[in-house]
């Protein structure tokens, strides 16, 4: 066939992959499958992510596509080189974002990929800072009630206490940010991108935001695209807390005892409030982790909060781990799709490398068969292919084709 997966495709392959059986019981090891899902930061990478998915019985595969790197491709001065005094005119993220999809609907039809769903990533809201005048924009009304409704909703769970000191006019300050001109921006580039992806999987990145105003940004988020645009099909993932960066030499701190209890009605409530789908909180893991770098995998949280979301509200919200790159192991199931990024950008910079390092002299010398397409098209290509298949086999989702087409129906 060679089809992108559609949101309600990929949802139902994730329900056929609960970690968990009717009881709430973890099922064993060998029964639990965990979605690679790799950044696109090219063509090339799109290409080597969906022969991976496309060989043997086939494999579900999620490719990823961040404001970031769709701004790059869409060639914003400042995102990539320019020469100076160039202009430039139109919203690079969606000139980046049609390219992007473009070609994704290609290379699955060309390959026969029928396993392979779009996803936004780090979809960025911008940061909230307390002390900053935010300039304003002509807004529908309704976003002082946005932020009440979200500390009644916190406070109806008897969350009051999780919620950030609301003192010091906080409130109003929220206020202000929600009908800022950069919010509202952001906001509608979210919702364009969306339109023009159509993507199965959409991340939104309130990484580090307090609880009130992320239970109030995610449903805002949420209504533009269920309400506003009618799209009913995307999996909306929900972020709660922050990831942590290569780096930043912040130990992680296991909870425990009433603390995790706290979490994972917090977790909970926020699945319920918001709609959300998929989930990402901190398990230990960090953002552009080195090549000796790795992280344990906080498998009691993970258990004891994705149990409780089902538990609460009967929804399975599919866990995004971000910084996968790093992760120690792969906790298979408990984390429903493992979000790789750095390793693949490695790879293919490896296999530059090694190309242009075998034969220095002819790249220097300007020896067309060393400096060709074929580094891009053989040597970036085949390396990315490889990381890929490495990244997969763990997860065990490798050649699980015949069992998400059971699911699906087909």
């Amino acid at each position: 066939m060679g089809a992108l997966l559609t949101g309600r495709e990929l949802r139902t392959i994730f329900d056929a992959l609960c970690p968990f059986d009717d009881d709430l019981a973890l099922r064993s090891d060998g029964e639990r499958i965990t979605l690679l899902a790799a950044n696109s930061n090219n063509w090339w990478q799109t290409r080597a992510f969906v022969m991976t998915s496309a060989l043997g019985d086939q494999s579900p595969i999620i490719v990823q596509f961040s404001h970031n790197s769709n701004t790059k491709i869409g060639g914003l001065p400042g995102k990539i080189f320019a020469p100076e005094g160039l202009g430039y005119h139109g919203n690079a993220a969606i000139r980046g974002a049609q390219a992007m999809a473009s070609w994704i609907e290609m290379e699955v039809e060309a390959f026969g990929a029928d396993l392979v769903a779009a996803s936004l990533d780090h979809f960025a809201v911008p940061k909230f800072d307390p002390d900053k005048c935010y300039p304003q924009r002509a807004v529908p009304t309704g976003y002082a009630d946005a932020i009440d409704a979200s500390i009644a909703f916190l406070e109806s769970k008897d969350l009051g206490h999780m919620m950030e000191d609301m003192s010091g006019g906080l409130r109003e300050k929220y206020i202000a940010y929600l009908t800022s001109d950069e919010y509202q921006l952001f906001r509608s580039d979210f919702q364009e991108t969306v339109e023009v992806i159509r993507p199965a999987w959409g991340m939104i990145d309130t990484e580090g935001i307090p609880p009130v105003l992320d239970f109030a940004v995610t449903r805002d988020i949420a209504d533009a695209v269920r309400v506003e645009m009618a799209n009913h099909d995307m999996m909306l993932e929900a972020e709660l807390g922050e990831t942590g960066q290569s780096g930043d030499e912040i130990e992680y701190e296991a909870m425990s005892g009433q603390e995790l209890e706290d979490f994972a009605e917090l977790t909970a409530a926020f699945v319920e409030y918001t709609g959300a789908e998929g989930l990402s909180y901190d398990i230990g893991m960090k953002h552009a982790a080195k090549a000796d770098e790795k992280h344990e995998v906080d498998e009691n949280k993970l258990e004891v909060v994705q149990g409780r979301v089902i538990q609460n509200t009967g929804t399975y919200a599919a866990f995004a781990q971000h910084g996968g790159t790093g992760s120690a192991g792969v906790a298979k199931g408990l984390v429903g799709k493992t979000n790789i990024n750095t390793a693949f950008l490695v790879a293919g910079s490896i296999g530059r490398f090694q190309r242009f390092s075998a034969d220095p002299d002819k790249v220097t010398g300007g020896d067309k068969k060393v400096c060709g397409t074929d580094v891009e098209t053989h040597c970036y290509l085949e390396a990315v292919y490889n990381e890929t298949v490495a990244r997969m086999e763990p997860t065990g989702s490798m050649n699980t084709g015949p069992a998400c087409f059971e699911a699906l129906g087909w």
